[in-house]
């Protein structure tokens, strides 16, 4: 026999074997008991919560050969076939790739034909959100007035996307992100009847991955079993996953309050030779600096993690105030964000977190022009600060390491009309011209010009828009990183 996923072989089977869904489990239960079974139910909620479990669980309730019951034999042909798939009063239906109207109409026809087995024919549409305008319409009169002896049930994750006018001819059921502790417990109880061994903290984390689906946790410890065979750590889990683990994110709390710049470009560096992305070490800091905003503010309870994680964040969160991590996350996110674009994204989180240390060391004593020096005329001028942009260069490096990799990547082109100094970016390097042009980037480097040729010259970046290809040049960014700024 093949293999069977656990998530399939551990899907409910029946009403309380579901996780996490008391009050829908107690609605459906008094619905048959009542009497007062709806014809058309709307469940919505994220993936993995148990929707459609839940609509195969009713149809076996309604016909089970002792039913309907809210406590359904199992056993019986009916209940069987429904289990394995194959009753023909049971149609599921994907609406994501079955969605247009022509399904709908067939839909239609077949729903005039009363159940050949058992007592209602019931329709699961996943997805439901996925049809288009035309099969929703197509949909409407069949589920205002469905015959006695059809129930409906649509399954969505995105509530928003179905129209008004289905959702009211439905009772809705929200289906809530099921608690971390719920699916640690229903893990454990899978882990211990499949013979698996699993450490407390590798169940925490696989809790927490999975983000209150059930699915999700049991797939990933699923994929931890081939992994690592029956014995699960939590190393095995934050190897599979590329994670950061929770040293590593501590780490960077403290090099973040200590203002280590060394340090913390050794830590971007450990995270990216163990295997992780920049965009998963990157998610997994915003992450834990959230953590962080919620122990600051009393809010930590909501968090859901183990009293030794919890007693750690609660002691780092004591060095932080609460805007200096408010100012992390918004630091984080936006590098997030930029990454997406950028084709390094390395460097733009590298960039991010030392503009967020707003690391300024002593200006170097540089030679200043005397008035009798200044040229007076601004093709001199422009001579003057081409002659003397090494010097600049180094000045500004003084003051703002970020802005000096960005103004490294330019080159002054002119003074134009306006008295400004125009510095050009080859296609391609918008990033490092707006990354110039932030305040405090772009002050440190008039500053700069100003000391070493005595005349305050405002600037402004341009950057070619010719078709010519160019590859990034990292000349500054390589020099920075690899330490020779530092010392």
């Amino acid at each position: 026999m093949s293999y069977i996923s656990l998530y399939r072989k551990w899907r409910s089977q029946n009403f309380d074997d579901l996780v996490g869904q008391a009050a829908i489990v107690k609605t459906l239960k008094n619905a048959i008991k009542n009497d007062r079974l709806a014809h058309a139910y709307l469940f919505s909620g994220p993936r993995g919560t148990g929707k459609t479990s839940t609509a195969r669980i009713l149809a076996k309730a309604l016909n089970c050969e002792n039913g309907p019951t809210a406590k359904h034999c199992g056993t019986c042909q009916n209940c069987e076939k429904i289990t394995r798939g194959y009753s023909v009063n049971v149609i599921e239906i994907d609406a994501a790739s079955n969605r247009g109207i022509d399904e709908i109409r067939e839909l239609r026809e077949r729903i005039r034909y009363a159940p050949v087995e058992g007592r209602y024919k019931v329709y699961i549409i996943d997805e439901v959100h996925m049809l288009t305008p035309e099969a929703f319409n197509a949909l409407l009169k069949t589920l205002e007035e469905p015959p006695s002896y059809t129930v409906f049930v649509l399954a969505t994750t995105e509530l928003q996307k179905v129209p008004l006018t289905i959702s009211s001819r439905c009772q809705r059921l929200d289906f809530g992100r099921i608690k971390l502790k719920e699916i640690e417990e229903h893990l454990m109880q899978v882990a211990g009847k499949e013979g698996f061994a699993i450490d407390e903290k590798a169940l925490n984390l696989i809790a927490r991955v999975a983000e209150g689906s059930m699915r999700d946790a049991l797939s990933l410890l699923d994929q931890l079993v081939s992994f690592s065979g029956h014995k699960i750590s939590y190393d095995n889990v934050i190897t599979l996953l590329g994670t950061a683990d929770e040293e590593l994110l501590f780490a960077f709390g403290d090099t973040v309050v200590e203002s280590d710049i060394v340090k913390l470009l050794e830590l971007i560096k450990k995270g990216l030779e163990e295997g992780r992305s920049t965009l998963q070490v990157t998610r997994d800091l915003v992450a834990h600096f959230r953590n962080l905003l919620h122990v600051k503010v009393g809010s930590g309870e909501i968090l859901e993690l183990t009293a030794d994680y919890f007693a750690r964040l609660k002691q780092q969160a004591e060095r932080f105030s609460l805007e200096k991590i408010m100012e992390v996350i918004r630091a984080l996110s936006k590098a997030e964000l930029d990454m997406r674009w950028h084709p390094h994204g390395r460097l733009v989180l590298e960039v991010a977190l030392l503009e967020l240390l707003e690391v300024r060391q002593a200006p170097m004593a540089v030679p200043r022009l005397t008035r009798d020096d200044l040229p007076v005329a601004i093709p001199e001028r422009l001579a003057q600060i081409k002659s003397r942009w090494p010097d600049i260069l180094e000045s500004v490096k003084k003051k703002t390491l970020f802005g000096y990799v960005s103004l490294h990547e330019g080159d002054p082109r002119e003074i134009n009309n306006k008295g400004k100094l125009v510095i050009g970016f080859r296609r391609g390097y918008v990033f490092h011209k707006e990354r110039l042009e932030e305040v405090k980037n772009k002050q440190a480097v008039e500053e700069a010009i100003n000391e070493i040729i005595g005349e305050k010259i405002a600037i402004e970046g341009v950057v070619d828009n010719d078709k010519k290809e160019t590859t990034l040049s990292a000349h500054a960014v390589a020099d920075f990183f690899e330490g020779k700024v530092l010392t």
